[in-house]
């Protein structure tokens, strides 16, 4: 019998790459990256793929996804001022540094 198994671990992605993870991961899902909301699964999964956490290269399908989540039971949505953001809304906030109320008078 085989029965995949989730262990935790704690990893440490440096602040400055995220900006470039939350692009190529929003880039991975094209217009639907307006409509899904961002976990840290999307930057985390995405920093697997471009080898940033080698120690996880054996979850990478020989198609080039990545066997792997990081929230227990649900990938919980990241939130900015207490508001779910898009892949794409992570993507303006963090190469922006942008608030969410300016995010917001822009699009107004």
């Amino acid at each position: 019998m085989q029965v995949k198994v989730y262990t935790p671990r704690l990893i440490e992605i440096a602040s400055e790459y995220l900006p470039a993870l939350a692009k190529r991961a929003a880039d991975s899902l094209g217009e639907r990256a307006n409509e899904v909301s961002a976990t840290r699964g999307h930057l985390v999964r995405q920093a697997v793929q471009d080898g940033l956490l080698r120690e996880f290269d054996e979850l990478v399908g020989e198609d080039g996804t990545v066997d792997l989540v990081c929230d227990p039971g649900m990938e919980i949505p990241l939130e900015l001022e207490n508001r779910t953001l898009t892949l794409t809304e992570l993507l303006e906030a963090l190469h922006y540094k942008r608030t969410w109320a300016e995010m917001k008078s822009d699009a107004a």
